[in-house]
């Protein structure tokens, strides 16, 4: 930010307020105050406003420009533009119409209540008349009486000051002044000149948007290069060179020094200073806390220094060793991890002093920089074993515990230490037990999915859904630690995020679903063509075209059944499944479905029973869902019974109280855990081979099957009837032994305030 300049003279002050009052003997502008300019007025201001801020190449061009035409829109001798600090703690003028060469130091708004008013409160105010007022009495401050001296100076008589505000932020302040003769803006030239400020502040926020993206695409084009640079090369100096020669080029100055902390001495060491590119001082030392450098080690806050010379901190011994110059200094800490490694010092700017902002954006830098030396440093000291085991668990993407043989952990690495949310050394010397107890019980949601659990080993894989800091997946792996003889000496758990590949998998399934949606049209139309050759619509049919035609016919059926019932699973996955609930008797249910699979069973001489009391209720539910759900189940235990076996099909009514059920005399199977409430219970038993424990959750599974079984299926009809039974409220299950037979059941509740029941 630049200064302001304020100028007039100091007489009686009669001042105007627009919209408010603001002293003694102050008025508002009214109607009457002027008449209404014309529209061809406004209209001529808005478009040479409008080619300024398209002609204008930089914010300082655009406001000298501005302030050009402002001048004689209005017809005053004098305008300029002031702006606020971006803590709102001073103002600075920036820009002059005439120009002026030099600028005056930034003012503090606390101590001009007037200019602080027009920035706060954003109200417009005119001081029509420097003859009376209080402004610039005898109690005023400090700072105030320095701006009737710069007013004095320049002979103003009146002032418009008026806020820049962009996108309700302001930025600002326009004023606009006379020389020698008083004047009072009418309420047209006001709104007028509002409408300028409130273009010039849009204009003026446009050009810092691109000024700042244009310094940050630059800031990073070094960054980058510096980057590179330290990881194509393993010669420190070649680094050091480097990155003091895209600073000094970025920031347009004459030499620069980068010092780095000897932690045995706690000595700033010069690695390595380049002026006009040449080297200098390599090695030279600088006592603890001597000079700006070892102010700011020892600070970690960045130093402007306008005239070094004159400062009782500046360390000359250096300079004078190479008969340097030094004027003026930036010189930040380079900090990581809360911990000085070194300096950077920028000496003598070429276009002018150091500004705070070119400050900030060094101390950014500096910690990018910081992070990439100390990488280098980190990489060129890992020699022995246990360093390069250390760098491993540190740069790792995944969590990583390890424990002893007692549980106690010894080793955890950053990311673990992130996932658990605590400080890594506070992990050392706790159980892991405990620490995955507590991770499982902030987790929003705990799974041990069935395919990576095959073995029924005691350390299951568990995936997670964190929310802090923001949600993600992580899947967690229990493994024992074993020295070269086979001996566990201890236990690992490792974290994996598995975020992205979940984000995948919801791609994958979206784009299945999309693809298995569009396979339903091609599928009828070849279904019907094959029904329309069938019944002679192209001409006669052999017997033999017949039975070919019909084999077609069922694998196209087949495969839409298929489809189908995916775009179910894929719909009620996603809650988007839709029931169309109707009173059912349980019988009709029941011979529906022995209806459709009457023939299978016969073909493969397996006995289908029924095992129905009398008076089962009526149940609200979706038919056709119900129907598929028992022909899955069916149709299952048909596959793989053995030939003149039976299968039996039955239910029963339930009343749950308490968690107790009555009326349970004959069930083949035990009751998992169900509401209290009236429960109809369906079940399938067969006589087959069982189903091994491990694979019980895993047939429920989206292509789940259960290896070595020789009869193939696509392995969704039994997700079908899980998610079916689960959006009426219910709840399936399996009951089954290897080599014993298996039962399937299904529970659904009668009464629609147990729909919400979902099992845990």
């Amino acid at each position: 930010m630049t200064s302001v300049r304020c100028i007039g003279s100091r007489q009686g002050i009669h001042e105007k307020v627009y919209g408010t009052i603001m002293n003694k003997g102050s008025s508002t502008v009214t109607d009457s105050d002027s008449d209404h300019d014309p529209v061809d007025t406004r209209t001529t201001a808005l478009l040479r406003i409008a080619s300024v801020i398209e002609t204008a190449a930089t914010l300082d061009e655009l406001l000298m420009l501005s302030l050009s035409e402002f001048s004689q829109i209005l017809h005053v001798p004098f305008s300029c533009v002031l702006f606020v600090s971006d803590d709102g703690t001073t103002v600075s003028l920036v820009n002059a119409h005439p120009p002026r060469v030099s600028l005056p130091t930034p003012i503090l708004l606390a101590e001009t209540p007037f200019l602080h008013r027009v920035f706060a409160e954003r109200h417009v105010i005119q001081i029509s008349d420097i003859h009376q007022s209080e402004l610039f009495a005898s109690h005023a401050s400090a700072t105030t009486e320095q701006l009737v001296q710069l007013l004095d100076r320049e002979h103003i008589c009146s002032l418009l000051m008026l806020p820049l505000v962009a996108q309700d932020r302001a930025i600002g302040i326009l004023l606009f002044a006379t020389v020698d003769e008083p004047r009072h803006f009418t309420k047209s030239e006001v709104g007028l000149a509002r409408l300028m400020a409130g273009q010039l502040a849009a204009a003026t926020t446009s050009f810092r948007i691109i000024e700042r993206a244009q310094r940050r695409t630059a800031e990073l084009a070094t960054l980058n290069k510096i980057a590179a640079a330290v990881t194509s090369s393993l010669n420190t100096r070649d680094v050091y060179h480097l990155v003091m020669q895209q600073l000094n080029e970025y920031f347009q100055v004459d030499a620069g020094s980068l010092l780095m902390l000897d932690a045995m001495t706690d000595e700033l060491v010069f690695v390595m200073t380049l002026e006009a590119g040449e080297e200098k001082l390599f090695g030279v030392r600088v006592p603890r806390g001597q000079g700006f450098v070892g102010f700011v080690a020892q600070s970690q806050q960045y130093e402007i220094i306008h005239d070094a010379q004159n400062d009782p901190r500046f360390y000359a011994k250096v300079s004078e060793s190479v008969n340097y110059e030094v004027r003026t200094i930036l010189c930040v800490p380079i900090v990581v991890k809360d911990r000085t490694i070194g300096v950077i010092e920028l000496l003598n700017k070429r276009d002018g002093t150091f500004t705070e902002e070119e400050a900030n954006r060094l101390m950014r830098m500096a910690a990018t920089i910081g992070v990439a030396i100390e990488n280098a440093h980190l990489f060129q000291e890992v020699t022995t074993v246990r360093d390069r085991f250390e760098a491993i668990l540190n740069s790792t993407n995944d969590g990583i515990l390890m424990a002893d043989m007692h549980g106690t952990v010894v080793t955890a690495n950053p990311m673990a230490a992130q996932i658990l949310a605590c400080r890594r050394d506070s992990l050392i010397g706790r159980q892991i037990d405990d620490l995955l107890a507590e991770l499982n019980a902030h987790a929003l949601a705990v799974s041990t999915p069935s395919w990576l659990n095959e073995d029924g080993a005691a350390d299951q894989v568990v995936e997670l859904e964190l929310s802090s800091p923001q949600t993600r997946f992580i899947r967690r792996y229990t493994l024992p630690v074993r020295e070269a003889t086979g001996a566990e000496i201890g236990r690992l758990a490792l974290f994996q995020d598995i975020s992205k590949e979940r984000e995948l998998a919801q791609l994958r399934e979206d784009y299945t679903g999309m693809l298995i949606h569009d396979l339903r049209a091609p599928l009828t139309a070849i279904m019907n063509g094959i029904m329309m050759v069938k019944r002679g619509l192209g001409g006669p049919i052999s017997e033999q075209q017949q039975e070919l035609l019909g084999i077609a016919y069922q694998g196209s059926r087949v495969m839409l059944e298929m489809v189908n019932t995916l775009l179910d699973i894929s719909k009620m996955e996603q809650g988007h499944m839709s029931l169309e609930v109707e009173p059912l008797s349980p019988y009709a249910l029941i011979d529906q479905t022995l209806d459709r699979l009457i023939v299978s069973a016969r073909d493969q001489r397996v006995l289908l029973v029924q095992q129905l009391p009398v008076g089962l209720p009526l149940l609200e539910a979706d038919r056709e869902k119900l129907v598929r759900v028992l022909q899955n189940l069916l149709d299952n235990a048909i596959k793989f019974s053995p030939t003149d076996t039976t299968v039996t099909l039955g239910a029963i009514g339930l009343h749950i109280a308490g968690g107790v059920a009555t009326n349970v005399a004959g069930l083949p199977l035990h009751l998992p855990t169900l509401h209290d409430g009236d429960w109809l219970v369906f079940w399938v038993q067969d006589h087959g081979p069982g189903i091994p424990l491990q694979y019980h959750e895993r047939v429920f599974e989206k292509f789940g099957q259960v290896r070595g079984r020789k009869v193939r299926g696509t392995g969704l009809g039994l997700t079908f009837c899980k998610l079916a039974i689960e959006s009426h409220g219910g709840r399936i299950w399996l009951q089954s032994a290897e080599g014993k037979g298996s039962v399937f059941a299904l529970a659904l509740p009668l009464s629609q305030d147990q729909r919400s029941f979902r099992p845990s």
